[in-house]
């Protein structure tokens, strides 16, 4: 009776350890027909189970076994990769959960079955939806929304292209930040775009070329942050033509990131209803900050909104990786969540594809698995594998593109001691679009000299770059107290000309100044009471050389001053024209003309400036001065340009720039006195922010027979 029980009990025993061993024994590899019958059903109880079992045999028993050597093979088994990637889609998503989202829309199935025989396009979906830090890898208790794969669904079922390559990605990116889920900040619309409208938009930017390269070689992960703009589509267009108009040197190298530099520091002076706004009106880091994401999503480019102490600037992917730019660094920056230095470390492993790739698939096989001596042992692969990155010391951690625009303005620069740069023969005229009958078309780069003064650096010059619609430009840069450039000009009569402008302007209030020389009385000497340090460059022949790329200057200090201009001859003179530019120092001055041995008052003034012209009572007159009683300010020093007197004032006046939000625009007519011959004209850009040309016009408005100047003396407001 006792060894029956003995036997009896031996035999329960036996059959409780191949009930425990069972699922090991008896689990069978997946098979489609299994993975049709869950998706039909909405139950992936059974399915996930058999997965989980089926692949839990695949790792040794004995956990010093457990090693890159002997998983490799087993991870490399196309089965096995795609019964991981199936688990860990399932087991995130949620068994009831994915079984709701199966059994709403018939189309869902359709797609469920796509994706979970798709090993490519569900493991570019799983590493994407993977989180960046490394603490939540390890953490392993994020889930994945249906709401992305309704998302994804659409996209899915509206294009058969989003099911590989650049779209596929594209379209994950899309599902899993929608537009309006990116950095918050200014000049977003205030309902996002649908996702497929996004999707759509940026498939077809793409198709038409208009992304920069680097958008086919981002993964799904890195086009979230371009995707989830909250720009609207229209905006997004608009950038993308406003640097190709205004700034095209900024597609070489996928720089567009620098179109920050233009955006003003300062509170905005009006609502930033849209990114136009934003460019034109400016603002302080924050406004500045959204304008760096948005112009670089609109290329195409992963930008990511970045918070630093009382200050905000940008993240973006660069050709060189990822770069702060406009901060203090990545020490200082908070981004996803994150600090800079774990965000930069996060982004270095994701660069490194294949390894990425493998640690997690290595995380997903441990999760399969419930003896803690192998879990252990399959994990401590992946940190081997994960150590394997590159180390931090290939960032400069402190560093920031553009550091020096953080914050504060930067301080304004003396003038230079030696005058302005200027440089000669720099361009060659390129051929624009044939001009109208009776129009002289003068190309913006057939310039014979250019030059400026620098106030928050920059090269002191036009820059001269390719038109993405033929031909070249110039621009006129932001930072500078003025920038210049003359050209020669044969004017065939005598008479009033209409001036009209190409141009392309960011900020509104802006304006060009032209001025021409060749009308008034030639000066044969010009002596002076002092010149700046006995430097023979700024001695009083400068200001009456008819060239505004040099000067006069007198040494600081010193607030009277004369200029004398020795006519050669008695000559009848009734104008006078004086260009004081960027200094202005002067606040009260006298001319006067030599009257046999006496010095007579011909007029008294106070302030200068850039443009100043004034007709008086006619004299006759071989010598003539210009005297400064008074100047304004703590340095003294005044200085001059041009001085010139005559009958009749040479061709000048102010234009004013339409605001064109960075696209061509030909500006209002203005009116400008040229005399019969050659002439030189020239354009002058004050403290502007930046003014791209691209031609001016001279129309024959009517001939002069009367000697009263009709231009402005005073700048349009």
């Amino acid at each position: 009776m006792k060894h029956s029980y003995k036997a009896a009990l031996a035999a329960v025993l036996a059959l409780f350890l191949l009930a425990s061993l069972s699922p090991r024994l008896i689990a069978a590899e997946p098979s489609s027909a299994d993975l049709d019958a869950a998706i039909s059903s909405g139950d992936f109880n059974g399915y996930v189970t058999n997965l989980t079992t089926w692949l839990s045999q695949k790792a040794p028993a004995d956990s010093s076994k457990i090693t890159q050597a002997a998983l490799a093979p087993v991870l490399q088994n196309p089965a096995v990769s795609l019964a991981l990637a199936q688990r860990q889609f399932i087991v995130k998503v949620g068994n009831s959960k994915l079984g709701a989202f199966a059994k709403a829309d018939p189309a869902n199935k359709v797609f469920l079955t796509w994706l979970l025989k798709n090993p490519l396009a569900l493991h570019e979906y799983l590493i994407a939806v993977t989180p960046l830090s490394q603490h939540a890898r390890d953490d392993n208790s994020f889930g994945i929304s249906t709401a992305s794969l309704e998302t994804w669904k659409k996209i899915f079922t509206a294009d058969p292209q989003s099911k590989q390559g650049v779209y596929l990605r594209l379209a994950i990116a899309t599902a899993l930040r929608p537009p309006g889920t990116g950095s918050p900040g200014s000049g977003q619309q205030k309902i996002p775009s649908p996702p497929l409208v996004r999707y759509n938009y940026f498939k077809t930017a793409h198709e038409k070329k208009e992304l920069f390269p680097s958008f086919d070689k981002l993964t799904a992960w890195e086009m979230q942050f371009v995707v989830c703009s909250g720009a609207s589509e229209a905006d997004l267009t608009w950038g993308r033509e406003m640097v190709n108009t205004w700034r095209p040197d900024l597609r070489t190298g996928e720089r567009v990131v620098d179109t920050t530099s233009m955006v003003w520091r300062r509170n905005s002076p009006v609502p930033h209803v849209d990114y136009k706004a934003v460019l034109d009106g400016g603002g302080k880091c924050g406004p500045r900050s959204s304008w760096s994401v948005f112009i670089c999503q609109a290329w195409g480019i992963p930008a990511i909104g970045v918070g630093q102490p009382r200050h905000a600037c940008v993240a973006y992917k660069s050709l060189n990786g990822w770069q702060v730019a406009y901060g203090r660094g990545w020490d200082a920056s908070k981004l996803e969540g994150m600090g800079g230095r774990e965000f930069l470390a996060s982004v270095t492993d994701r660069e490194r594809t294949e390894v990425f790739s493998q640690v997690e698939q290595l995380r997903w096989f441990a999760s399969t698995l419930t003896a803690k001596e192998q879990i252990a042992a399959v994990r401590a692969i992946g940190q081997t594998l994960a150590k394997s990155a590159p180390t931090l010391s290939e960032k400069k951690l402190k560093a920031s593109e553009k550091a020096d625009e953080a914050d504060d303005e930067p301080r304004v620069a003396g003038p230079a001691k030696n005058g302005p740069a200027v440089t000669k023969g720099l361009a060659k005229a390129e051929s624009s679009a044939a001009a109208p009958p009776g129009v002289i078309r003068i190309d913006g780069t057939g310039f014979f000299e250019t030059g400026g003064i620098t106030v928050w650096g920059g090269e002191p010059r036009v820059t001269v770059m390719d038109s993405i619609d033929g031909g070249k430009q110039v621009h006129f840069q932001q930072g500078m107290a003025s920038t210049w450039v003359g050209y020669k000009i044969d004017v065939p009569e005598t008479g009033i000309y209409e001036l009209t402008a190409k141009v392309a302007t960011v900020n509104n209030g802006q304006a060009m100044f032209v001025r021409s020389f060749g009308a008034m009385a030639p000066v044969k000497k010009a002596t002076a009471s002092a010149v700046w340090k006995g430097t023979k460059e700024l001695g009083p022949q400068a200001a009456v050389d008819n060239n505004p790329s040099t000067r006069w200057a007198v040494n600081f200090g010193v607030d009277k001053a004369w200029i004398e201009l020795d006519l050669g001859q008695p000559t009848k003179i009734s104008t006078i024209m004086i260009d004081e530019r960027a200094y202005e120092k002067v606040a009260k001055f006298l001319l006067e003309y030599k009257d046999g041995n006496e010095w007579k008052k011909i007029l008294e003034g106070t302030t200068i400036g850039s443009s100043y012209a004034k007709d008086f009572p006619e004299v006759t007159a071989q010598h003539v001065r210009l005297s400064t009683l008074d100047c304004s300010g703590k340095t003294g020093g005044p200085t001059f340009w041009e001085i010139s007197v005559g009958s009749v004032q040479d061709g000048h006046g102010w234009i004013a720039l339409p605001w064109t939000a960075g696209l061509w625009q030909t500006t209002k007519p203005m009116d400008i006195r040229l005399a019969k011959g050659q002439q030189t004209i020239w354009l002058f850009t004050p403290y502007q922010r930046g003014v791209a040309m691209k031609s001016f016009d001279l129309k024959l408005k009517g001939r002069e027979v009367s000697s009263t100047s009709p231009q402005s003396n005073s700048r349009p407001e």
